[in-house]
């Protein structure tokens, strides 16, 4: 199960295959989200306990600073929201008002499939901007007029609490602000994995051998 958490983590792997041993069809796939949820149902051990009664900073999350969290402004355009998303090689965006940091919404590369699955309520997509798009969303789904609420917390969140609240969702990325709702950092299920995890000296080379750690590394960079 290390080898799984840590090909989940710290070698950035989004899925790991499992396979009968001596077959090659595939069986399954563990996910992020698989072991977050797996986490949840720690509670009451102590090693888990531990760990999630500290607040994030404590543990040093989130990993990155304000100035490295890439967002996007709401009078932008949609396609230029979905284009950085792709160039950063990233799976969300907090959407800010301009000129600040301030939070407002959050856009997903899965929020493309409007786009693609409904165009005659997007004909106009390409001077689209992102809180049009958000709004015209909600229009359909919830209330007529609300974008899409992010989900946010504190650094003085605890990590059980960000746990469960990543499990309810369903999501793959909460966003740190402060008590003005000014976007701080970005914490996804990798860097809460990362927190339970250590790799000892020399563990995929004792383990899987040379050529696979090599493998892994440069995959690592790849996905940077």
């Amino acid at each position: 199960m290390l080898s799984v958490l840590l090909l989940l983590s710290k070698y950035r792997l989004r899925n790991v295959p499992v396979i009968e041993p001596g077959q090659p069809d595939l069986k399954n796939f563990i996910t992020q989200s698989a072991i977050v949820h797996g986490l949840e149902g720690c509670k009451g051990r102590d090693w888990f306990d531990d760990i999630a009664s500290r607040p994030i900073s404590d543990l040093g999350l989130p990993f990155n600073s304000p100035d490295e969290v890439i967002s996007v402004r709401s009078d932008e355009l949609i396609l230029e929201a979905f284009k950085r998303m792709k160039d950063n090689q990233i799976g969300g965006l907090p959407v800010v008002v301009s000129g600040t940091k301030k939070i407002v919404g959050n856009i997903s590369i899965r929020d493309i499939r409007h786009l693609l699955l409904k165009p005659d309520l997007f004909t106009n997509f390409r001077q689209l901007t992102v809180v049009d798009f958000m709004n015209r969303i909600m229009e359909t789904t919830q209330e007529m007029g609300k974008v899409v609420p992010p989900l946010t917390c504190l650094q003085d969140t605890t990590m059980g609490t960000l746990i469960q609240t990543l499990a309810s969702k369903s999501v793959h990325r909460i966003y740190v602000v402060s008590t003005e709702d000014e976007i701080t950092g970005v914490i996804t299920l990798r860097d809460v994995i990362s927190c339970f995890i250590f790799e000892p000296p020399s563990y995929f080379e004792d383990y899987l051998g040379f050529s696979v750690k090599e493998m892994l590394i440069t995959r690592r960079g790849d996905a940077k």
